[in-house]
């Protein structure tokens, strides 16, 4: 039998918002009628999954992965929109939050999730194995969280990374039109890269400069990849950067100065003050920039260096980025590396599809995954974790940490002295 209640009444004992409640019921989820004076009243004592209609103490709903990326996307966005001007929360967000709602419902949590903002203070903020519902998830994932110091997580970053910008990845367009452009020219797109990476923070004076000097044939791409810094990172009027990454600092809710990189903090350096004038503004690379280029982009140059110290011969992105650093020995092996920092193995082992790509001039002999050291405390399980869901089969050697590949090089030179 029906049991028809009012809108308010729904929302208290379903544990939802009344907008949720009209969501669901546009999208058939929840049967609602009209009285003869036009007012609303839902049935409490049926919820509708497509046309199925179910009892919602005879069904669980299993949240997926893929309901996790819709809601890392949303959440990556809203912190993108809110330091220009607070709206809406994103459709994806919403939508995900709903889904995550009625799953509470139908497993009959005792403090349902009420909405967005009550989702990001509580459930985006602790381990995903202590949501209580049914998650359809890798194992691996369950000891991550959504938000970490009111930011989106590494792991949600990650889990988000196709979805930064309405018409796709954002970092991938701005690559592929520099490669466009460094055809006929591949040293452009080396210098174009390594440049975000150098240059994570930057006044607007000098980027002109930069780019009409250097970068004419790619001017409006590199200015693109920047924005205006926040004026809520300054601290006592000045920007900050991170004395180990060089990326800009945010003030946690203790005001305290943070880096976006959780890691850089175990570097113990010092934050310095960006220098700048009143005259001028301060920009930063876009989100997905400061995360998949310039972040992952400072050990591939420290490693860079570390083996040209050693007098290797080191090609950085060969043929518009095949990979990451071509190296070759005096005996002519060529051995070819791709450098990766991602939080979640899992996530990136599923990035994997493909062995890395061989050079038709110079094939590489052996080819190596290498992780930086900053993330060398998550240990060899993490270097397991990616083996056993990559796709690619790959030998245990092939994978490792930075410093154990350069203590690998410098015993095969030993070898050959």
């Amino acid at each position: 039998m029906s049991e028809l209640v009012s809108p308010k009444e729904a929302s208290q004992r379903l544990g939802v918002s009344v907008d949720t409640l009209r969501r669901w019921e546009a999208a058939g989820k929840i049967k609602a009628m009209r009285t003869p004076t036009g007012h609303r009243r839902y049935d409490l004592t049926s919820l509708v999954t497509g046309n199925e209609e179910v009892n919602t103490s005879a069904r669980v709903i299993s949240i997926t992965e893929d309901t996790l990326q819709q809601i890392a996307k949303g959440l990556c966005k809203y912190e993108q929109q809110i330091f220009k001007s607070p709206s809406d929360y994103p459709n994806e967000l919403q939508l995900g939050v709903d889904k995550l709602a009625l799953a509470c419902v139908m497993a009959g949590v005792s403090q349902p999730i009420q909405g967005v903002p009550d989702f990001i203070s509580r459930w985006a903020q602790i381990p995903l194995k202590e949501w209580n519902i049914q998650l359809d998830f890798a194992e691996e994932l369950l000891e991550e969280q959504l938000i970490e110091e009111q930011k989106p997580s590494g792991f949600c970053i990650e889990t988000a990374e196709e979805y930064f910008d309405e018409s796709g990845n954002f970092q991938k367009q701005v690559i592929n039109e520099v490669m466009t452009k460094a055809a006929q020219k591949p040293e452009l797109y080396t210098s174009f890269r390594r440049y975000l990476i150098e240059h994570p923070v930057i006044t607007k004076g000098d980027l002109d400069v930069d780019s009409i000097l250097h970068f004419k044939p790619v001017l409006e791409i590199l200015k693109n990849s920047y924005e205006k810094a926040p004026e809520s990172y300054k601290l006592d009027g000045i920007f900050y950067c991170c004395g180990h990454c060089g990326g800009l600092m945010y003030l946690s809710k203790n005001d305290e100065l943070k880096c976006e990189n959780k890691h850089c903090e175990k570097q113990n350096k010092p934050e310095k003050a960006f220098p700048t004038d009143e005259d001028d503004e301060v920009f930063w690379l876009k989100p997905d920039l400061r995360y998949f280029i310039h972040r992952p982009g400072k050990p591939e140059l420290r490693l860079t260096e570390r083996l040209r110290q050693l007098n290797l011969e080191v090609q950085l992105y060969p043929e518009l980025d095949k990979y990451d650093l071509h190296l070759v020995f005096s005996d002519n092996i060529v051995w070819a590396v791709d450098v990766k920092f991602w939080e979640c193995a899992y996530n990136l082992a599923k990035k994997v599809d493909k062995p890395i790509p061989r050079l038709k001039h110079q094939p590489y002999q052996d080819s190596f995954f290498v992780f930086p050291d900053e993330i060398q405390s998550y240990g060899q399980e993490y270097l397991q974790e990616f083996r056993t869901y990559c796709t690619v089969p790959l030998k245990k050697y092939q994978v490792m940490f930075e410093s154990e590949f350069v203590k690998k090089v410098m015993t095969k030179l030993e070898k050959h002295k």
